[in-house]
This record gives structure tokens, sequence and C-alpha cells, in this order.
């Protein structure tokens, strides 16, 4: 191949020393090119929104960072309180705790004594049952003296006030009563130690008399007035109806008056015949008489009989 030849078709071996030059024909960018350019336009895009969203980021996390700061601030001020109030309960605690313990020595020293207490208390209860059997005892003989002190005295209900006039009551009493019981004449005269009216103000005059205390120097002119006015009954002076009863101890009265509603229909029946000593109730029923020491005993008596 010639020389010429090949120069002209690769130039690459020309010598250095050539005058030949190259055209540059600029070209048209290509269907690559133009893609590339779109693809960075979008690139540089994308990266100017990344650093907005960073520095917006940035920015809420600088403003995240105050408040938090800020509310870091708060839970160390409420820590803080809460600290003082727990150091105050653990004072308190210790306070009750202090408290408990003592509270837990003095409920075991009580406990002691309640079971001291409880074991004697049985010791105590045989004895305070010996002594109110004792009292009571005491109380039966105290009553049966006091009602022995007074076996000679005679009470007179609804005798007048005043009806004695400016006679002493004892003289007018010793030249009536064996008249208005109807003593036997031959009965040895009346011996009266003292009489009084029951110690309470003169009653209005449409009141009521006081009821008269009569004491006797024996025992026997007392019981022959009491059974001859049982005898008589319907004993009138002054107008007005008198009654005869021995003079006995509050407690026996009281526990005659327990049978007052049987003694109202063992009278209505015609059955009644008084009390014993000191509450025995008497009554006659065919013929003979019965004693009851209860009301309840009475009553059921009278029931079976209806």
């Amino acid at each position: 191949m010639p020389r010429s030849q090949r120069e002209k078709d690769f130039p690459i071996f020309s010598p250095p020393g050539s005058s030949t030059k190259k055209k540059t024909v600029p070209k048209e960018p290509s269907q690559g090119e133009a893609n590339a350019s779109v693809s960075e336009l979008a690139d540089q895009t994308t990266m100017e929104l990344i650093l907005s969203e960073v520095k917006s980021l940035a920015s809420r996390m600088k403003d995240m960072d105050a408040s938090i700061g800020t509310r870091l601030d708060t839970i160390d001020v409420a820590l803080g309180d809460l600290k003082a109030s727990v150091g105050s309960v653990e004072s308190s605690l210790s306070l009750l705790s202090s408290r408990a313990a003592d509270l837990e020595k003095r409920m075991e020293e009580a406990e002691g004594r309640i079971s001291g207490t409880e074991d004697s208390l049985g010791a105590h209860g045989t004895s305070i049952a010996a002594m109110e059997k004792i009292v009571e005892q005491l109380q039966l003989k105290i009553d049966d003296l006091e009602n022995r002190g007074r076996r000679k005295n005679l009470k007179i209900i609804n005798l007048p006030e005043k009806v004695e006039g400016n006679t002493p009551l004892v003289d007018f009493l010793q030249e009536m009563l064996p008249t208005l019981v109807g003593l036997p004449a031959d009965h040895p005269a009346l011996e009266i130690e003292r009489a009084h009216r029951a110690l309470a103000p003169a009653p209005a005059p449409n009141k009521p008399p006081r009821s008269i205390l009569v004491r006797f120097l024996r025992y026997s002119h007392r019981e022959a007035v009491l059974n001859a006015a049982k005898k008589k009954r319907d004993i009138f002076h002054g107008g007005s109806q008198l009654r005869f009863y021995p003079d006995l101890s509050a407690e026996v009265l009281r526990r005659r008056r327990e049978f007052g509603a049987v003694v109202k229909e063992l009278i209505r029946r015609d059955k009644y015949r008084g009390f014993a000593y000191p509450a025995r109730l008497r009554c006659l029923h065919e013929g003979r008489i019965r004693f009851f020491d209860t009301s309840e005993a009475a009553a059921a008596f009278l029931d079976s009989l209806k």
C-alpha cells in the first residue's frame, strides 16, 4: 500500500510536523446526554429538598431540645418536691412505727391485766354470790326484827280528825276501843304506851283523815282488840267506818299487795280469810283453810274454780 494512502486513512501515523489539521464540527447532544442532564437537575432539586428538610428538622430538634430542657427542669422540681414529700412520709412512718411499738407494748400490758382480771373474776364471782346470800339472810333478819318490834302496834284507819277533842289521844282510845270493837266486859283495861296520827300534814276537811298508830303495853291486848275487830267487821264512829290492821314493815306490805287482784276476787266469793305472817294468803274453800305463798299460785287456784 502506498504511503500516502495510509497517512490519509490513518492520520495518527502522520509525521509530527505535518500541517494537516482536523476541523472540529459541533455535534448535537445525544439522547443519553439529555437524559443525563435532566437526571442531574432532578438530583440537585432532591438534594436541595433534603437540605431544607434537614434544616427544618434541625430547627425542630433545637426547639424540642429547649422544650425537653424545660420539661426536665420541671421534672427536676417535681422530683425535688416528691423527694421532700417522701422524706416527710418516711419521718411520719418512723413516728408511727414508734407509736405502734408503744401501743403494742401497752396492748400487751393490757392483755396481761385483763388475763389477770379474768382469772380473779371467778373467785370474785363466788365471793359475791356468797355475800349476796349473806345480805339476803341479813335483810330477812332485819325485816323480822322490825316486824317483831311492831308486834304491839295497831293501825286504825279512817278515824276522823280531832274526834278526841281536848282529851289526850291515848286516854280517848283507852276508853273508846273496848266499846267500839266489843271486848268482853271482864277484859282487863287496855294499857296503851302511846298513840299518834301519821306523821304527815293535817289534811283538808274534805280529804281522808290520817291513820292512827297505837302501841300497846302488852302484845295480848293488841291481839284482843284486833281479833274482836275482825269478828265485828263493821265498826263505825262519827259516821266513818273504821278499819284495824297490824303494823307491818314496808317489805311485808309490798309482798301482800302483790295479792291485790286475787284478794278482791276472794272477797267477792266470800273466801278471803286474811294473811298469815309474813305474807301467806289464807282462803276458805270447802270447809278448810288453804294457804298460798305467791300470787301466781292463788290465781291458778281461782282459775281452777272457774
